[in-house]
């Protein structure tokens, strides 16, 4: 793996090789403010419900004991909610979105690990978690200080964490039309349920040798889809007998994977 200021190289066991646009300090910031606005909507929301369930639902308890509950403690649940959303905003969507938040996803940024894999639960934890300790001292300072003297543009959170935060590039998966109209779609039982199977770090590999594979080695790119192909019909129990060029193969397993998965 190498790095550069502006973009990070990962190669893959299969020898792919994916290059990244690392996000600079102005795209993040924008994604940032515009997290900031959302959260603020969710902060709103849930002042306004407390103050109507404090209002309101002493009115509708015949026993009166929502009454005798002193006001703090509606207080002191709003002041709750605020925390969980203040952390969990970030925590919960890059977990569940893959390293996105609202934010990000309209910057098109994404946070990934360092390796070019999605991230996980613990990873977006440590990242925000520590998100406390790069705020210290007002809006991001040290944060920024960090972000500035990385070559990869990582706080202290994406150091913990092994992460960085990139700009995604979407391009269209160039397909060999010649070999197309000789080959339909695959005629394999449950081939749909077998590319439901598909991790999405599989999923780059293959798009990725596909986007790439005009400007392999012949016998590399030969040797390549061979193997990717041979993986797949290994792991989801397909004869090898079944005749299908490679390629045309993969073609359709991204084509069928992007469909059913609305994948990126």
């Amino acid at each position: 793996m190498e790095t550069a200021k502006e973009t990070l190289k990962v190669q893959t066991p299969e020898h792919v090789g994916f290059r990244y646009v690392l996000a600079g300090l102005g795209t993040r910031s924008t994604a940032f403010l515009l997290d900031t606005v959302v959260r603020g909507l969710f902060i709103l929301f849930i002042f306004l419900v407390v103050v109507l369930l404090a209002r309101w639902l002493p009115e509708f308890d015949p026993s009166g004991l929502l009454k005798a509950i002193p006001k703090t403690w509606f207080f002191a649940l709003g002041v709750l909610a605020y925390g969980v959303v203040d952390l969990g905003y970030f925590l919960i969507f890059e977990a569940l979105w893959g390293g996105q938040t609202p934010g990000k996803r309209m910057q098109k940024l994404r946070v990934i690990r360092v390796n070019g894999q999605p991230i996980g639960w613990l990873e977006s934890s440590i990242r925000n978690i520590l998100r406390a300790v790069d705020i210290l001292l007002g809006f991001y300072p040290l944060g920024l200080f960090v972000m500035f003297l990385s070559s990869r543009s990582q706080r202290i959170g994406d150091y913990a964490a092994g992460t960085v935060v990139i700009v995604e590039r979407r391009r269209n998966v160039p397909m060999d039309k010649s070999r197309l109209r000789s080959t339909s779609k695959l005629n394999l039982p449950d081939v749909e349920l077998h590319v439901s199977t598909l991790e999405p770090k599989q999923y780059q590999v293959i798009r990725s040798f596909l986007q790439r594979r005009e400007a392999m080695n012949p016998t590399h790119r030969r040797e390549l889809a061979r193997l990717l192909t041979h993986r797949l019909m290994k792991k989801w129990g397909i004869s090898s007998t079944v005749h299908i060029p490679d390629e045309s193969f993969l073609e359709e397993i991204v084509g069928i994977y992007e469909r059913t998965r609305k994948a990126i």
